[in-house]
């Protein structure tokens, strides 16, 4: 699918789903579905969901408001993997994420079946992360977190990684702040997930929430490399989250 949002590269992958978490294979340009949720052991607890609700409609004119927008970052996080399942860990590529303009007023056009998330699109707004060049058989699990900057009452976030036609991104209508991907052994140039805000065009705040989003975190857990835990070099953009030794963590802002 060639990802027609503004200021994202070019997907050529078409990616499918069977749960709200989804994984991603990548093959000649093609991403096909794995394994089913139940299959993926995570080592942290899983972040909790916003309850569902049913979305105030936005302003008309939100969607044709030119929103101050985050200028996108060749990377936010870049750290060296190596798997350690080899002796002396054999050298991996290395995760590098990056963002992409600021973007609202609709869906992320590349997370099918939105509308489970019971949300008036016109009111979001929502930023692109991308995973760059992911070595092939990478994992993890991406969450996205508030911080003691963030404002009070920003009501539902969350993060989406892109999906084919058959995933539900929020079952029941629960906004989940994490989601997981998987990279193939055949390659892919980079895999793109969301961070999502509901309620960011109101009629108080015509511009959306540039103000949010350049307050929030990104943890990156889990990081996998053919089933077996990567072993970590010292971040050279973002870092270690803190009192931990796997997990990594990233301004947005």
């Amino acid at each position: 699918m060639q990802d027609v949002l503004p200021g994202l590269e070019p997907d050529d992958d078409q990616l499918d789903a069977s749960r709200r978490r989804r994984w991603f294979r990548a093959g000649a340009g093609a991403v096909v579905a794995v394994s089913a949720l139940t299959a993926v052991v995570l080592l942290t607890p899983r972040p909790s969901a916003s309850s569902p609700a049913t979305s105030a409609a936005s302003p008309s004119s939100a969607a044709t408001v030119a929103a101050p927008t985050l200028q996108a970052k060749a990377a936010i996080l870049d750290v060296g993997l190596s798997d350690s399942g080899v002796t002396g860990g054999y050298p991996l590529a290395d995760l590098i994420v990056g963002t992409q303009p600021l973007q609202g007023g609709s869906s992320p056009e590349l997370v099918p079946n939105f509308d489970s998330c019971q949300t008036d699109a016109g009111a979001l707004q929502y930023l692109p992360v991308q995973i760059r060049t992911p070595q092939n058989w990478l994992s993890g699990t991406f969450t996205v977190e508030t911080t003691e900057r963030t404002p009070p009452g920003v009501g539902r976030l969350g993060f989406f990684f892109q999906a084919g036609d058959a995933s539900i991104p929020c079952s029941g209508g629960v906004w989940s702040t994490a989601d997981s991907f998987e990279a193939s052994n055949l390659g892919q140039a980079h895999i793109t997930g969301y961070v999502v805000l509901d309620q960011a065009f109101t009629a108080s705040t015509p511009q959306g929430r540039p103000d949010v989003f350049s307050t929030l975190q990104l943890r990156v857990s889990n990081v996998r490399f053919s089933g077996r835990l990567a072993t970590l070099s010292p971040p050279t953009v973002g870092s270690l989250c803190p009192g931990t030794e796997d997990e990594l963590c990233a301004s947005l802002g």
